[in-house]
């Protein structure tokens, strides 16, 4: 199908604009004729944001009917051939057309589960996906609501459309004719591997551990030439950073993840002939010993809720570390609240001195040392939040925020400086007594948004 300018998509008669665009959304050429009617438009990016606004600008029913337009990833209209052009070429690009027997049975389940929990098929805009990043994505959206699946899925049929949009236009000039050339450079730049998905099981001993790690690697280096003239010289490939993290895994995740951080880096410098430093980050997933007949088990465990983090930044001969917690969520019932601050023409909020706290904590801290006990600092940090939560009157998550830092700067000496960041879990009220009933601050709404947040650094001075 030839390519339109801009030019020539503003001055077609509609019902030519309809034909080159009908298969901007799946199965609904109507959109591409409402769309026609909103014209001129200044360029490609335009005519796609159209096309995502008359997606989400449909009654519910319509909405549903354009989400259920869509096929099944991998599902029977592929196997018999029946998808749109689009479709086709979209689902090959991400290899769905390859898939192995355990991948095309995993499909099927969550294909399967998305029909039963929204009456919806998964769609997702797989040309910005891997198929790993696209069974993530669909266990994770297995969560939401019916309404947010229904955000989720207008959201990726947006990116669909602009994808195609771009496949059916001619890309503007860079510059108008005549113009000055536009001087350019390239700027500070990375790649690597992310979402590396790592899990170790220790067996040297009759009692197991284990180390369930996320792992994203960036390297930085002399990389011009690849993205000024497509010169792939001495680049390392992402798919095997991927394979070195695993093979270096055997032998050298033995201890923290912040120590794997710098073995990976100083592999990636000395073997990366262009890299010059690398950064790796990680997740690491807490997981503590099931019960059995009133012991620990020496090889059940079950995942706990904070996660240790990590980055590591370094050319291979010095370093720098960062380490955190991530998805803690704490709670106290009592001995919090919020009063004496500032009231305008705006504030509605009653002051109260005894209110439920809770929030989910991320925090993050760098080190006086360069070599500590990354391991035994972080179960450390993780205690003292642990003591001093509960252990005094929050006037305000402000508060709490100082008291916590101040504890764990006394208590760890290798912390140079940590940050805290706290979005309010709000726990409202509800008002029982429309119903003729009390409510002796027992019955609670559990609110998710809008949400405040508070963040700082505390410091050493």
């Amino acid at each position: 199908m030839p390519h339109l300018t801009v030019h020539q998509l503003n001055t077609l008669p509609e019902a030519q604009f309809t034909a080159h665009f009908k298969g901007v959304l799946e199965h609904s050429p109507h959109y591409a004729a409402q769309v026609a009617r909103n014209r001129p438009y200044q360029d490609a990016e335009a005519v796609a944001a159209a096309f995502a606004a008359a997606a989400r600008g449909g009654t519910p029913e319509e909405q549903l009917a354009l989400i259920r337009a869509h096929p099944d990833l991998a599902g029977k209209a592929a196997l018999a051939g029946d998808l749109t052009p689009e479709s086709a070429s979209e689902q090959a690009s991400a290899g769905l057309d390859r898939l192995s027997p355990d991948e095309y049975d995993e499909f099927q389940r969550l294909n399967a589960a998305y029909h039963d929990r929204f009456g919806l098929p998964y769609v997702v805009c797989v040309r910005e996906h891997a198929k790993a990043s696209i069974f993530e994505g669909a266990r994770r959206r297995l969560t939401h609501t019916p309404e947010q699946e229904v955000e989720a899925a207008l959201h990726e049929i947006g990116r669909i459309a602009r994808l195609r949009v771009l496949d059916l236009m001619t890309p503007a000039p860079s510059a108008p004719e005549g113009a000055m050339p536009v001087k350019v450079r390239l700027g500070e730049n990375n790649y690597g591997k992310a979402d590396v998905r790592l899990f170790k099981v220790f067996r040297d001993q009759p009692r197991h551990e284990i180390k369930d790690v996320q792992v994203r690697v960036a390297m930085t280096g002399d990389f011009g030439a690849a993205h000024t003239h497509g010169d792939n010289t001495d680049l390392v490939a992402t798919d095997t950073v991927r394979n070195t993290i695993y093979a270096l895994a055997r032998d050298g995740l033995t201890g923290s993840i912040e120590a794997f951080g710098k073995h990976l880096i100083r592999h990636f410098v000395k073997r990366g002939p262009r890299v010059t430093s690398a950064r790796a980050s990680f997740v690491q997933h807490t997981w503590d010993r099931m019960p059995s007949h009133g012991a620990p088990h020496d090889h059940a465990f079950v995942r706990q809720m904070p996660k240790h983090t990590a980055t590591v930044t370094g050319d291979g001969q010095t370093f720098s570390v960062e380490s955190g917690i991530d998805e803690l969520y704490i709670l106290k019932t009592t001995q919090s609240g919020w009063a004496g601050f500032h009231r305008d023409q705006f504030t509605t909020l009653p002051e109260t001195t005894d209110r439920i706290l809770a929030t989910t904590v991320t925090a993050r801290w760098t080190y006086r040392t360069d070599e500590p006990d990354y391991d035994a600092t972080w179960a450390q940090v993780y205690q003292t939040l642990m003591d001093v939560f509960p252990d005094h009157y929050s006037h305000s998550m402000q508060h709490t925020l100082y008291r916590l830092g101040e504890a764990v700067l006394t208590r760890c000496e290798d912390i140079e400086r940590i940050f805290f960041s706290f979005p309010n879990r709000h726990h409202i009220l509800y008002p029982l007594d429309r119903f003729g009933l009390d409510n002796p601050g027992v019955i609670f709404h559990a609110d998710a948004e809008p949400y405040g947040v508070i963040e700082g650094w505390v410091e050493r001075e």
